[in-house]
C-alpha cells in the first residue's frame, strides 16, 4: 500500500481534525478525535498530545494507531493513515505553539492543566488508504 497521500486526497490535509485510534490495555481500540498537523519534508504526521490523556498512554505502549482523517463536506470520502507513532518531549510547548497554534488559530496550552506536559507524536505511515464511496 501507498506511504504517501495521494494527490486526490491532498486537500484533507487541512481537516479540521483526525480520528485517532490507540490499542487500549486490554487490546481494543480507542479512538478520539484530535487535531493533526503533515509535515510536508518527511510525510509524516504530527501531533501535540498532553501526557496525561488514555491515547498518549496507549500509544506510548503500543505503537501501532490510525488517524481517520474525514472530509468535512462529504463523510463518504476519507483518508486512513496507519501507522507507527513515536513521542518526544515538546519543552514549554515550542513545536506546538509553532505548528499546531497557526492551524488551529488557538493556543493548546489554554487546554491544558498548570504543570502538564505535552508530547510531540509523530506518525510514521506504512499504509495510507485514499477512500471514496459513490453516492
Amino acid at each position: 500500500m501507498p506511504t504517501t497521500v495521494p494527490a486526490s486526497h491532498r486537500d484533507l490535509l487541512s481537516a479540521p481534525v483526525g480520528s485517532l485510534t490507540t490499542i487500549g490495555a486490554d487490546g481494543g481500540p480507542q479512538a478520539t478525535l484530535t487535531w493533526f498537523v503533515f509535515d510536508e519534508a518527511d510525510g509524516h504526521f504530527k501531533l501535540s498530545l498532553n501526557t496525561d490523556r488514555l491515547k498518549t498512554k496507549n500509544l506510548r505502549k503500543r505503537p501501532q494507531v490510525s488517524l481517520l482523517i474525514p472530509d468535512p463536506a462529504n463523510p463518504m470520502r476519507f483518508m486512513d493513515v496507519r501507522g507507527h507513532a513515536h513521542a518526544e518531549p515538546d519543552p514549554d510547548y515550542a513545536w506546538a505553539v509553532a505548528h499546531v497554534n497557526p492551524k488551529y488559530g488557538a493556543d493548546v496550552r489554554e487546554f491544558d492543566a498548570p504543570g502538564s506536559e505535552r508530547l510531540i507524536v509523530t506518525i510514521e505511515p506504512r499504509n495510507i488508504y485514499a477512500v471514496e464511496i459513490p453516492g
